[in-house]
């Protein structure tokens, strides 16, 4: 890593919803999942098997993914990260520390599988429930933080 990412991961632990990009046979698809960073920038996502961002991930399991900051009017505020990266199940030694990171950032989440209050947070809760953790591990990230400066980006390989 060429630069400090102390400020990265400040954002990433900040914001919750990163957008997948992925192509089949139908074409080109985003879809915004709920994610938790770790400490070596790694994020984790809970999913089923059936949705399309899943059954499309390639055999490599390389994807674009971005996050962003809300804008709040102020070209200042503009903010966020475009990466490459790779996505994978999180095998079953894994699943109980992501699960448990995971959980701690989304309490609504566990509550709606753990306690539903009503028969629609059953249905979530269970399709919760048969979900899998995925694990996105970056190989290239671009970091746009117009409050440093118009256009001020940092970029990290890995």
């Amino acid at each position: 890593m060429s630069a400090d990412t102390a400020a990265l991961k400040t954002f990433l632990q900040r914001e919750t919803v990163l957008t997948l990009s992925v192509n089949d046979d139908q074409g080109l698809w985003t879809a915004p999942v709920l994610y938790v960073a770790d400490d070596d920038l790694n994020l984790y996502f809970l999913s089923a098997t059936s949705t399309r961002h899943i059954a499309s991930l390639p055999e490599d399991g390389r994807i674009a993914a971005s996050i962003y900051s809300d804008y709040n009017g102020s070209w200042q505020s503009i903010c966020g990260v475009q990466m490459q990266a790779c996505v994978k199940q999180v095998d079953d030694a894994d699943r109980a520390v992501a699960a448990a990171r995971y959980f701690q950032r989304f309490a609504e989440i566990n509550a709606l599988i753990e306690k539903p209050a009503n028969e629609q947070e059953q249905r979530i809760g269970a399709a919760f429930a048969k979900s899998h953790f995925y694990r996105v591990t970056p190989s290239f990230i671009r970091f746009t933080n117009n409050a440093d400066g118009f256009s001020s980006r940092t970029e990290w390989r890995f």
